[in-house]
């Protein structure tokens, strides 16, 4: 969207499998679930959580492009924590993108995130479109007990402020009507995404060592209010009891149980015409 690649509205004919390589040894990638091909527009594509639409959005985009972003987000680096340990993650230099990779990339395998980079990515997004670097401390205890704030980390712009309140709405829909719809929260509008990945097992693979199951990583992170973002949240959940596998199954109902404290801890009193999902307000 901010690159102009696509818009919103934009159509695609989106199957259910896509064969990335045309190299048998390769396999073949899916959606979660099985559906006969059918159109479905970028913001679809995103609440649905097509892992296939998506390849054909970041296809669009170009894998240049899409290395640019994921990194101005903030992936494959450390933060500006200075925190001892932090990992950068994982993330390739486009070039180096091979087989599948130049397709799962684009909906998050072939890389990864630490938490606090997955959180500070989606903040860009609440934030209109600005990288805020990340804070564990927010004051300290000077010795005669006053607080000092602790000094802000460095900030960029990632995208315009319409684009990220594009963003915004789109992702609102995914709690309202797609795979977030547990993690919505009466008298309140909320946006955030799902996630649903296999878990990497000591062989190099996805598989258990029957060949056939997995282990799921599944997460949920959402901010709230939707259209003046306060807060916040990932949720994430690592090898979830089986038939509860999906991030929206997961991790979406722990957020919808702790956002209804945070906000009353806070005090945070949505702008006026928020409304939930149902249309109703605070």
């Amino acid at each position: 969207i901010e690159d102009q690649a696509v818009t919103a509205d934009r159509s695609f004919s989106v199957p259910w499998t896509y064969d990335c390589t045309k190299d048998p040894t390769n396999g073949i990638l899916h959606d979660s679930h099985q559906h006969d091909e059918m159109p479905l527009t970028v913001n679809q594509i995103l609440v649905e959580s097509s892992n296939i639409g998506t390849i054909k959005v970041g296809k669009e985009l170009g894998y240049e492009r899409a290395h640019h972003y994921l990194t101005a987000f903030g992936l494959g680096s450390t933060t500006a924590l200075d925190f001892p340990g932090e990992s950068a993650g994982i993330l390739k230099p486009w070039q180096q993108w091979e087989g599948t990779e130049r397709c799962t990339i684009l909906y998050g395998q072939g890389l990864a995130s630490t938490p606090i980079q997955l959180a500070a990515a989606v903040n860009v997004i609440a934030n209109d479109g600005v990288y805020a670097s990340p804070q564990l401390v927010t004051h300290t205890v000077e010795p005669d007990g006053s607080l000092q704030p602790a000094p802000a980390g460095p900030t960029r712009r990632v995208i315009s402020e319409s684009t990220a309140e594009q963003m915004q709405l789109m992702m609102r829909d995914v709690v309202c009507l797609g795979t977030a719809q547990d993690a919505r929260v009466a008298g309140l509008s909320v946006a955030g995404k799902t996630g649903t990945a296999y878990k990497a097992q000591a062989d190099g693979t996805y598989f258990n060592a029957d060949g056939i199951t997995h282990d799921y990583y599944s997460s949920f992170v959402g901010f709230f209010p939707a259209e003046d973002p306060q807060v916040t949240i990932l949720i994430s959940i690592d090898e979830p009891k089986s038939g509860f596998n999906s991030g929206g199954q997961a991790a979406a109902p722990l957020f919808q149980e702790l956002v209804p404290t945070i906000r009353h801890e806070l005090g945070i009193i949505p702008p006026r015409g928020s409304v939930d999902c149902n249309g109703n307000g605070a």
